[in-house]
């Protein structure tokens, strides 16, 4: 089955040059500013731009965040699938967001009015969604050359890409290079970037169109 793919948009191009911007302005500070090092949580020597809860980090978490906000309110106006898709979304942007914060690693910490594990205050309808899904696996399926001919989804397969795979490379330094500190980070970036696109920009009218494509299907 081979799935269609939309040729590079202005859009795309602007988030490349966002991306670009934002690591080269932040490379060009780590190397010449003479900004601190610190060791992070975890026992490495960093420098201080991007370490834990540093500017790139929060860079990432209201990215994040805007994408959050965009995925809720399209969730609000979209029927159906659509809906549950946008839900699903939203409620992984708090897991990410979540992650980046180093909420899920307190365990005898209150987190606002939670005690005990982060996580718990999104896993439970993150969980709740994935089985709604899930039991419904066969239309995703059926539809699934619909749904990946959008830019959307698109955006979101490379922004796994980066998470799952890219970021990896550099946070377990199978690939050596200076920095891999920053690289890992950058490459969040990249996917926080992707992800920002779909919940404020794309998914929305993605979605409507899906409907309706699978709507002249039946």
């Amino acid at each position: 089955m081979k799935l269609p793919f939309i040729p590079f948009s202005c859009l795309t191009t602007i988030l490349l040059l966002a991306w670009l911007a934002i690591t080269s302005l932040s490379y060009y500070a780590m190397t010449s500013m003479g900004l601190d090092m610190v060791e992070s949580e975890f026992g490495a020597i960093e420098n201080i731009l991007y370490t834990e809860h540093g500017l790139i980090e929060n860079i990432q978490v209201a990215l994040l965040a805007f994408a959050c906000l965009g995925f809720a309110i399209s969730a609000r106006k979209l029927q159906q699938h659509g809906k549950d898709i946008a839900q699903f979304f939203a409620l992984l942007m708090v897991a990410f967001i979540v992650r980046e914060l180093g909420l899920d690693a307190i365990s005898e910490t209150t987190v606002v009015l939670f005690p005990g594990d982060g996580r718990l205050i999104y896993v439970i309808p993150l969980v709740a969604l994935v089985v709604k899904m899930l039991l419904d696996y066969q239309f995703y399926l059926k539809h699934l050359a619909i749904f990946f001919s959008t830019r959307s989804f698109q955006y979101v397969a490379i922004s796994a890409i980066c998470y799952g795979i890219l970021s990896r490379v550099f946070e377990k330094s199978y690939l050596e290079v200076a920095y891999s500190g920053f690289w890992e980070e950058s490459v969040e970036v990249a996917a926080c970037l992707l992800l920002f696109a779909v919940g404020c920009r794309t998914i929305k009218p993605d979605l409507q169109d899906i409907q309706v494509k699978i709507s002249k299907i039946k």
